[in-house]
């Protein structure tokens, strides 16, 4: 006959439970993962349905208003407004070719590093981008509103957190 005793059972029980819990937890986080996958996505693709209607009448893309806008804050490599934007190296390529093309951007080559270029608004540019800035911040405004001062600090402080490379 084999003797168990019951300390072992309880020891092992606890031991289950707690690989239990771990898991849970495992999947908890993996949900709320999935949760800021999503909603990232949702706010982008609310912050492009706000940004089109404006952008129409100024003869731009949602895409570039973002890229003009990014590019209101400081000059940006074009991998930098890739990034912004959410688009490839190359599409973001294309998109300063179209900007640099209506007079919007120019690019200039770093003195300390020719290989480095980096896009800059001209002042067509600049005007533009103030423009969209005003327009976009009054819609960004009144969904904010519900929030404290301090809520939105922490809102951006997250934000930032996730689109760091």
């Amino acid at each position: 006959m084999i003797a168990i005793k019951e300390d072992s059972i309880t020891e092992a029980d606890g031991d289950i439970q707690a690989l239990a819990d771990e898991r849970a937890d495992a999947a908890t986080a993996s949900a709320r993962g999935m949760d800021v996958l999503l909603l990232a996505f949702q706010i982008h693709g609310r912050l492009i349905a706000l940004l089109a209607p404006e952008c129409r009448p100024l003869g731009v893309t949602p895409n570039e208003a973002l890229a003009l806008m990014a590019l209101a804050r400081a000059p940006l490599p074009v991998s930098g407004i890739g990034r912004v934007v959410g688009i490839r190296p190359n599409g973001a390529s294309v998109l300063v070719d179209r900007l640099d093309g209506r007079g919007f951007v120019r690019r200039t080559r770093s003195r300390r590093d020719n290989r480095v270029v980096s896009v800059e608004l001209t002042e067509a540019g600049a005007a533009l981008a103030a423009t969209l800035v005003d327009k976009a911040s009054g819609q960004l405004r009144s969904g904010l509103a519900q929030a404290s001062v301090a809520e939105q600090q922490v809102l951006i402080e997250i934000l930032q957190r996730l689109v760091r490379p």
